[in-house]
């Protein structure tokens, strides 16, 4: 082999490592691109949090959730904003965990709580609570019933007789 000229060999190892070079670069840009989304998303998540903590809650609801399973839950004196909705209440107190399909008749049909989803023989029924009646299911779906100041409802997972009347009450 003559000095100054490179092996055939030499140019393919130059060319792997020049490759694997090539490789790391690009994949440290689409690092430090993902890694300023990431702290942009996160800031803007912080920002919305903050927003969230500022608002002037004042309504206190309370809402009741039994599972059908022996697992109850009151969610007492639940601070919501004027003008939000059973579905956003529930929502809130749920973390989210609500299954639901839009709106077919105007609001939210309600299929799972919790991960309990509804079935051929048992459903989740919607509650209205007044000092003068008691409970009694709701007559429209939780986007039409718009929560106000000391508010009760509730949410029971259970079966239901042949003119779809809940077998439960709260």
């Amino acid at each position: 082999m003559l000095k100054g000229k490179m092996s055939v060999q030499n140019k393919t190892l130059y060319g792997v490592i020049a490759f694997l070079v090539a490789i790391v670069v690009i994949v440290s840009g689409l690092t430090v691109v993902y890694y300023s989304q990431y702290h942009q998303a996160e800031s803007q998540d912080s920002t919305y949090v903050s927003e969230l903590n500022r608002l002037n809650m004042k309504y206190i609801s309370d809402v009741y959730i039994d599972y059908g399973n022996g697992t109850q839950t009151w969610y007492n004196n639940t601070s919501v904003e004027p003008g939000w909705n059973l579905y956003t209440v529930t929502l809130l107190v749920t973390n989210g965990n609500v299954n639901a399909t839009c709106c077919e008749y105007g609001s939210h049909f309600v299929e799972g709580i919790g991960g309990i989803q509804n079935s051929n023989t048992r459903d989740w029924f919607l509650w209205t609570y007044n000092s003068t009646s008691l409970w009694q299911t709701a007559n429209f779906g939780p986007d039409e019933i718009t929560v106000q100041n000391n508010t009760v409802f509730a949410w029971t997972y259970c079966g239901f007789n042949s003119n779809y009347i809940p077998t439960c009450s709260p």
